[in-house]
Order: C-alpha cells, then sequence, then structure tokens
C-alpha cells in the first residue's frame, strides 16, 4: 500500500470554498469597522465621473451651469447605487438562498454551505453600504426625493422575461445562471468607480470595498455553480448555457427610463427614444472577460459563449448603465 504524504494537506483544507470561508472574517467589509461617510464626503469633488454620464453627451447638455451638471453627477451616483443594490437583491440574494434550499444537485458540504451564509452576509451589508452612502448623497446634494423602481433595471426585467414560462427545475436553473452572469460582470461594473482619483473619496472607498468583496463572491459562484452545472444532463445544460447567455446580455443592455430622471434632476428633459438613439450610434463598451472566461474553462464550456453575448446585441447596449 502506497505511503501517503505526510505533507500533503487534507482534502478539506485544499478545497476553494473552505479557504475562502475561514479568510472570511480577515478579508470582508461587514467584518471591518464603518467608514466615517461624512468624513470622506467633500463638497468640492464631483459625485460621479462624467465620463459614464450618458446624458451629459446628448444635445442640450452643453448649456447646463456648474450647479446643474454637479446635481446630474450626483444623481448619477444615487442611479449607480440603486442598480447595484437592485442587482443584489433581486438577483443574487435569491440565488443564494436557492441554492441553499436542497432542490438542485449543488455543493451541500459544510464549506458550501457556509461560503453561501457568508455570502448571503456580505450581499445584505452591501445593500446596507449603498443605503448609507447614498443617504449622505441625499443630504448633502438635497436629493431626497430622487427614487428608482428596483424592477425598473434591464438586467432586472431581462430575469423576469428569462423565467417567464417556466416553472420548477428549470426556473431555478434560470434564476441561478441569471447569478452567475452577475457575479461575473458585477466586479467589472464596480471597478471604474472604485478607481476613479478625480470623484467624491466616499464614493470611490465605499464601491471599493463592495468591489473587494465581490472578487471573492466570483469565486463562491464559480465553485457552486460548477457542481451544478456537471450535475446536469444535456438538455439541462443547454438549458443553463442559454439562460447564461441571456444573463450576460442582460448585464450589458443599457438602462433609459433611470436615466431620464437623473436628467431631470439637472433640468434636461429628456426622453428614453432621445437615450435610444444616442446609443445606437455608440459602441458597445469594453469588458473585462475574465472572470467569465475562468468560469467557461472551469465548466468545460467554449469560450465562443463569449461572442454569443456580444451577438445578442440589445437596443441601447452601450455605456447607458
Amino acid at each position: 500500500m502506497p505511503i501517503e504524504s505526510t505533507t500533503e494537506r487534507p482534502a478539506f483544507e485544499r478545497d476553494l470554498l473552505g479557504e475562502l470561508a475561514r479568510r472570511w472574517g480577515r478579508r470582508v467589509a461587514v467584518k471591518k469597522d464603518e467608514l466615517d461617510l461624512d468624513g470622506h464626503f467633500d463638497a468640492g469633488m464631483p459625485d460621479f465621473p462624467e465620463h459614464l454620464v450618458p446624458v451629459l453627451d446628448l444635445p442640450g447638455a452643453e448649456k447646463l451651469d456648474h450647479d446643474d451638471r454637479r446635481r446630474i453627477l450626483a444623481a448619477s451616483w444615487i442611479a449607480y447605487n440603486a442598480k447595484t443594490a437592485a442587482i443584489e437583491d433581486e438577483v443574487i440574494l435569491p440565488a443564494c438562498r436557492l441554492m441553499l434550499t436542497g432542490r438542485l444537485p449543488v455543493r451541500g458540504d459544510d464549506n458550501a454551505v457556509a461560503a453561501l451564509h457568508q455570502t448571503i452576509i456580505d450581499e445584505h451589508y452591501h445593500i446596507l453600504m449603498c443605503h448609507n452612502a447614498v443617504g449622505v448623497t441625499r443630504r448633502r446634494r438635497d436629493l431626497e426625493d430622487l427614487e428608482f423602481d428596483p424592477k425598473g433595471w434591464s438586467v432586472v426585467r431581462g430575469l423576469e422575461e428569462a423565467r417567464a414560462g417556466t416553472s420548477g427545475f428549470e426556473r431555478d436553473l434560470v434564476e441561478i445562471a441569471f447569478s452567475l452572469a452577475a457575479e461575473t460582470t458585477i466586479s467589472g461594473f464596480l471597478s471604474t468607480l472604485a478607481s476613479a482619483e478625480d470623484i467624491q473619496p466616499m464614493n470611490r472607498i465605499t464601491t471599493d470595498l463592495h468591489r473587494r468583496d465581490e472578487s471573492g463572491h466570483a469565486v463562491v459562484f464559480r465553485e457552486l455553480c460548477g457542481s451544478l452545472y456537471r450535475g446536469l444532463d444535456a438538455p439541462d445544460q443547454a438549458l443553463f448555457r442559454d439562460a447564461l447567455v441571456r444573463g450576460l446580455t442582460a448585464f450589458r443592455a443599457a438602462d433609459f427610463e433611470p436615466w431620464v430622471l437623473v436628467a431631470a434632476e439637472g433640468g434636461l428633459g429628456i426622453g428614453p427614444d432621445d437615450l435610444a438613439a444616442w446609443a445606437a450610434n455608440r459602441p458597445a463598451p469594453a469588458r473585462d472577460t475574465g472572470p467569465l472566461q475562468l468560469l467557461l474553462n472551469d465548466l468545460g464550456i467554449s469560450n465562443d459563449l463569449v461572442d454569443l453575448t456580444r451577438q445578442r446585441k440589445q437596443p441601447g447596449d452601450a455605456r447607458a448603465h
């Protein structure tokens, strides 16, 4: 009988989810001291990068005065957080809870369960972070009445459309696939703001704390969804792949109605059609496909899936996030 190496770690210690779970208390935002939001608020700094605000490219925007432009940038920060919170609450959290039910062939060992519960805590804390940061902006920028419908974002509507007509196990797979799309794209969504040195320090720091957590979540979802996908038969794997493409496409789609509300805060009267016409003449923004490609490699799926998300272009697929 071969003698096992005495230097090799036990299997449970080599498990990636186990390692993440054990380091959770040292790496996540919820375990750190609360950020002094007002202390990091600089009233003289813009709240959002101008180049990420599509309404400022529309006719008439050049006539806006400094205060109106700054008000639009503050409203853009509120919209950004509203979309982030909607992704967490409407897409990711339900999928985490679904994976804990035992209805799906997903890993259910102690490490997997711990990682899922930790992710749920993180995501609820991220929603609280968004709420607290936006609260400071509302108060300091006099935007208390600006609200966004959580169901009004393209990715949330995309999930509703994808699961229409499905039920039971198929519906569960669609929801997990969309959450996987979220966790392979949200870090890129956060990174631009997290690295913007010319905006409100409070906004940049808050977003960077969130982004750091999401890098761990991407690993959790790769591991868990990998175990799920490999346990499916061929028809269900095909359904999962199609839902994943639909989810990735929905995350690329523009959101027009929220930007109408943002523009109105600066006195700029536009409609969704104005933004759609603007977006139709703009190339889709570059995306970091690295996390997605790692995922596809883990699942043994062709990287052609990345091209499918580009080909399945939706109206207004541009930087109007």
